[in-house]
């Protein structure tokens, strides 16, 4: 099969599992894997570009174990080349890629969505712009104070700086509070709310933290929950 530009492919992995990627022509594709090669979670995500190997008419995956592996093709996009890069180049820095909720697949489909409210449900995986035009359903302080008091799984945290510091922008409240969001390493979160955004001063933010929850490994999914009806997911 003759691959064009804007594909979504995937070879087989392990399991049932496969990896994603898009081709950008010249026997070439873009994937997006753990910064360290191995991380399934946690880990900074990395955006590459991987030459296929070329036998005949047909492109094969060259994997790790130097196995050729045989390319189904998933999606035909006919997205242009132009418009995956300035997706990619919209990629928030330090994303962390996660095989369960920020992965090969979600990136594929990121990049080549010329119609965002298509994906909306992966959009806000990979930048902090807000793209949706559903409305959010948590709106102010105490909206988002009470569902989180809620939750079975989260708590409070104690605060630390490095932590705050790498959090990401979720949104902004009708009652001028910001929400940012941490990925720990090991599968937890932490939620931040502040008066005072970290792009208008770092320290003042972090003085300014008025509530600060964290969901635990088994808990995450409720935070990542919380996110959704903060962003109108």
């Amino acid at each position: 099969m003759q691959f064009q530009v804007g594909d979504i492919l995937s070879v087989p992995l392990f399991a049932h599992t496969r990896h994603f990627f898009v081709f950008i022509g010249d026997g070439k594709v873009i994937e997006w894997g753990p910064s360290d090669g191995i991380s399934w979670m946690g880990s900074h995500g990395r955006v590459a570009k991987k030459e296929l190997v070329k036998m005949g008419l047909e492109y094969k995956w060259l994997a790790r174990n130097g196995d050729l592996k045989e390319i189904t093709l998933e999606k035909r996009t006919g997205v242009s080349k132009d418009l995956m890069f300035k997706r990619i180049e919209q990629i928030t820095k330090e994303i962390d890629y996660h095989l369960g909720h920020c992965n090969c697949e979600h990136f594929a489909y990121y990049v080549t969505g010329n119609k965002p409210h298509f994906y909306q449900s992966i959009w806000h995986l990979f930048t902090d712009h807000n793209p949706f035009t559903s409305q959010p359903m948590i709106n102010n302080y105490k909206q988002l104070r009470d569902e989180l008091l809620r939750c079975k799984f989260c708590g409070t945290v104690s605060l630390s700086r490095e932590d705050f510091d790498q959090s990401i922008f979720v949104s902004v409240l009708n009652d001028g509070y910001y929400v940012y969001h941490l990925n720990h390493q090991l599968g937890g979160q932490n939620l931040y709310i502040t008066t005072v955004p970290k792009s208008e001063d770092f320290d003042s933010s972090y003085i300014s933290i008025v509530l600060a929850y964290f969901g635990a490994f088994i808990g995450r999914g409720e935070i990542f929950r919380i996110i959704r009806q903060l962003r109108g997911c």
